[in-house]
């Protein structure tokens, strides 16, 4: 794995990347992109989660929208204002060698705002979310990182006792929006994109 080609391929796309051997290290760098006052929105990313960047953004007086921090009766609303955010933190399900960056969502509030909504995107991405090339980078999201997505939140869907897709249409199935982002659009301003050189969420 070139670390360095792909940080050259996502800048090639128009990505803001950078690189750090730890998460701790890419955490440190995500909350200092942030200035003071500005507001951030995020989805259901376990890679944030294990490095407690929304907490301490929410330390430091950021006002932070993610429905992981409330209960789940008041989740409703932190959706469509976490998508209206100054910025949004997630992770990837996949980023290719060649700069391209895969997610596939259940109820795509995180791949909405990803696409649109929000202006000021941060990705933090654990070296094991690195394919080789698209094809790859979906298998990995359908295949490694939905079934284990799906049995954490308890889905009734024939992935949590396999372990692979079957493409199933379960009304629990939490594969129901696909994207592929080859570039930040012209309505985004900044989209950063951080690697940690450790394996980091699913």
């Amino acid at each position: 794995m070139d670390i360095e080609k792909i940080l050259k391929n996502l800048k090639r796309r128009g990505f803001l990347p950078a690189y750090f051997e730890s998460g701790e290290k890419a955490a440190g760098y995500v909350c200092s992109l942030i200035p003071a006052g500005e507001s951030v929105g995020s989805g259901g990313s376990m890679t944030i989660a294990s490095l407690g960047i929304l907490e301490r953004l929410a330390e430091g007086g950021h006002k932070v929208y993610a429905h992981s921090l409330v209960p789940e009766s008041e989740r409703g609303g932190v959706y469509q204002k976490a998508g209206g955010a100054d910025w949004y933190l997630t992770s990837a399900n996949a980023v290719t060698e060649g700069g391209e960056i895969v997610n596939i969502d259940g109820a795509a509030n995180r791949v909405s705002a990803l696409c649109f909504g929000v202006k000021k995107i941060i990705y933090v991405i654990g070296v094991n979310k690195i394919t080789p090339a698209l094809g790859e980078a979906i298998d990995r999201a359908k295949n490694i990182a939905a079934p284990l997505n799906a049995k954490r939140l308890d889905k009734k869907t024939p992935c949590t006792v396999t372990g692979r897709c079957s493409d199933c249409n379960s009304p629990d199935c939490i594969c129901n929006v696909t994207t592929i982002t080859h570039h930040p659009t012209k309505y985004q301003t900044e989209v950063h994109v951080v690697i940690a050189g450790e394996n980091l969420g699913y």
